[in-house]
């Protein structure tokens, strides 16, 4: 029975590190399900709180990566905050209707999450630029904004990707490593 729940933990860890690609907070719910973890898992396969507090920390840099990226990219060319909201709407529309549809790919998983991350992207870029548009900048002025939230959000996604893999290494490693172990 512990294998199962091994098991399940492992598959959780994943799967919410992939919720990530779809603009959902996939790094929280990794932190989320350790420390259920160190309540209800197997207590043989228990680890140390300083792990917990590590994911946490590398959750809160995920998301500084991604707001930083995506938002302030936008602001700094002088974005309207309605610009940097919708901004962030388009794109977790736009994650989860790649996710959905993703484009065409000899291996469909890949193609989900290709498309996942590249209409995250356009649907930051639809959204800064419907957004600079009611509070009337200017077309031109207005898709150069979008095309800015379009390139921060692929690098935000990017980063937060990069900590999440290596949340999911760490949480994934816990339970086996000795060292990591609780004691």
């Amino acid at each position: 029975m512990v294998y199962v729940w091994l098991t399940l933990f492992i598959v959780l860890v994943i799967l919410f590190w992939g919720l990530n690609l779809v603009g959902l907070p996939g790094n929280w719910l990794i932190v989320a399900i350790a420390l259920l973890w160190m309540f209800v898992g197997p207590a043989s396969y228990q680890f140390h709180w300083g792990i917990l507090i590590a994911l946490t920390l590398l959750a809160i840099i995920g998301e500084l990566i991604e707001f930083l990226t995506s938002v302030l990219g936008t602001k700094k060319l002088g974005g309207s905050n309605r610009g940097a909201t919708l901004s962030v709407v388009g794109s977790i529309v736009g994650g989860m209707a790649g996710a959905a549809f993703g484009i065409p790919f000899p291996i469909p998983l890949v193609g989900m999450l290709i498309g996942s991350i590249l209409f995250a992207g356009v649907g930051a870029w639809i959204g800064a630029t419907l957004g600079e548009r009611w509070v009337g900048k200017p077309l031109n002025e207005s898709v150069k904004i979008g095309a800015i939230a379009f390139l921060g959000r692929l690098l935000g996604t990017a980063g937060k990707l990069m900590v999440g893999s290596t949340m999911v290494v760490l949480a994934i490693a816990a339970p086996f490593v000795p060292i990591l172990a609780s004691s």
